[in-house]
């Protein structure tokens, strides 16, 4: 799968990151305006995520070409970085080699994380920036330095500027510095060092809600509503709906978030910590504790979003990390009995390499998922693309593409700007006639997809035909 492009789950998210690094590369390195292939939106301009990777991709396409592997690997680069970033904390923490390599290594028991880790979507390096993150934080408070604070806190503003909802892990790093300066815990982090890192975490959080408000008004005078900018909270459900998205969660999803003897290994790992708190590391129960709290309230806000994004699970990642790391130092608090942790060691080896083979198969069924409803069409002008591009279409035509349930996918295979018409039905004289006055050049249609078209009705010629599609150029009311 390394050089394939996108496909599979989520295909129509991964062709507008894709898209985003694309438009860049055409258009100028203007940071600031991110742009999608589809013209509905002013043209097309929208805002999401900070768009940090996508406008590396498109520097790297000025060197390499433009090639769909940049992206993914920029993103797998990142997370993998931010995974070492894991080990080094846990080890500081754990001082264990072993313990710290299998807490790594049971990341890889989720699907989730497999399959996003090298992947178009922009929450991988999001996990990755948040590793970095946690790492230099951990390393604060070990030696002091002023740095390695800025340092902790430009990546965990970079993260949460990429996913919002990562900012959980900033605000629980802000929320103990505040308990500490509040109720004066020192046990926790010097007083001293707990005010740098209030000045430096509201600063953090400053630079995400001004990126925020700044995507408002971008989507806003672009009349842009491609992406969802705001919580879809639990509240806003019926009865009904709550129940169906519990529903997928726990029978559909369930076993890509992990591998269900991960999942058994952390409801006891969990437990053990609760029935022995007293064993357990203060500092990181605490911490743990407010994470809890902090994915509660994402999982609320965020509720309706579980039912078809998987890759919302990624956010609870971090927490799973700590919750492993108490749970190990509470066993070593509980004994330092050499074969003990021997015993235990194999134990999570034995669950982890049992979830990565179980995962490994679940991702091989997911890879299997080349051509569905959402990429059928991208596919088949992939399929054409080389005898596409002998006819030289101007390079700033404008093309309708019908049907396609993508708002970028066939745009992004075409590389031409445009419009597409989701559903087959809505394939009428009238629309097409919409898009021609507002520019469109050429109509793409798939060659079994257009029974409610009668294309004579249509001032057109046809350009070209291919495997499965038809080019048709269209024509003025005059004739030219």
């Amino acid at each position: 799968m390394f050089f394939l492009g996108p496909q599979g789950i989520h295909f129509m998210r991964q062709t507008d990151s894709l898209s985003f690094a694309s438009q860049y590369f055409n258009n100028g390195y203007r940071f600031f305006e991110p742009q999608l292939f589809n013209l509905k939106n002013i043209d097309g301009n929208a805002a999401c995520e900070f768009p940090i990777t996508y406008y590396l991709t498109a520097l790297l396409y000025s060197v390499f070409g433009k090639n769909v592997l940049i992206l993914k690997l920029l993103h797998f680069i990142i997370l993998s970085l931010g995974v070492f970033s894991v080990f080094r904390f846990s080890y500081h923490l754990i001082k264990d080699y072993i313990y710290a390599s299998l807490l790594c290594l049971f990341l890889f028991t989720s699907t989730v994380f497999n399959y996003y880790s090298f992947n178009y979507l922009p929450d991988a390096p999001a996990l990755g920036f948040i590793f970095f993150g946690w790492f230099f934080i951990f390393e604060y408070l070990r030696d002091k330095k002023r740095k390695t604070l800025i340092a902790s806190f430009v990546f965990f503003t970079l993260g949460s500027l990429i996913k919002v909802t990562y900012l959980i892990n900033p605000l629980t790093v802000l929320v103990l510095a505040l308990f500490t300066v509040l109720f004066k815990k020192d046990e926790i982090m010097h007083k001293v060092t707990a005010k740098k890192i209030i000045f430096w975490g509201f600063l953090g959080l400053t630079i995400v809600l001004i990126w925020n408000i700044y995507i408002l008004y971008y989507n806003s005078i672009s009349d842009s509503n491609s992406f969802n900018t705001r919580p879809l909270p639990i509240w806003n459900l019926s009865m009904d709906q709550i129940v169906e998205v519990w529903d997928y969660m726990r029978n559909y999803w369930y076993n890509k978030y992990f591998a269900h003897s991960s999942f058994h290994f952390l409801f006891i790992i969990l437990l053990f910590q609760i029935v022995f708190a007293k064993k357990s590391s203060y500092k990181l129960s605490i911490l743990i504790l407010i994470l809890i709290l902090g994915s509660l309230a994402y999982f609320v806000l965020f509720y309706s979003q579980f039912k078809d994004h998987d890759y919302y699970f990624l956010a609870f990642i971090p927490l799973t990390i700590f919750v492993i790391i108490n749970g190990i130092k509470t066993l070593q608090n509980i004994t330092k009995n050499k074969y003990f942790h021997i015993v235990t060691k194999l134990i999570l080896f034995v669950i982890t390499i049992v979830g990565i083979n179980y995962s490994g198969m679940k991702l091989q069924n997911r890879y299997e998922i080349i051509n569905d409803d959402f990429s059928r069409t991208s596919q088949l002008i992939h399929e054409n693309i080389k005898n596409i591009e002998k006819w030289n279409f101007p390079e700033h035509s404008k093309f309708i593409i019908a049907p396609d349930l993508c708002q970028n996918g066939g745009l992004f295979f075409l590389d031409r700007i445009g419009w597409n018409i989701e559903k087959k039905e809505d394939i009428t004289v009238d629309k097409i006639n919409h898009y021609k006055d507002l520019g469109a050049d050429y109509l793409l249609l798939v060659s079994d997809e257009y029974a409610f078209l009668s294309i004579n009705e249509i001032s057109s010629e046809l350009t070209f035909k291919g495997k499965g599609i038809e080019i048709y150029k269209l024509k003025n009311t005059t004739g030219n």
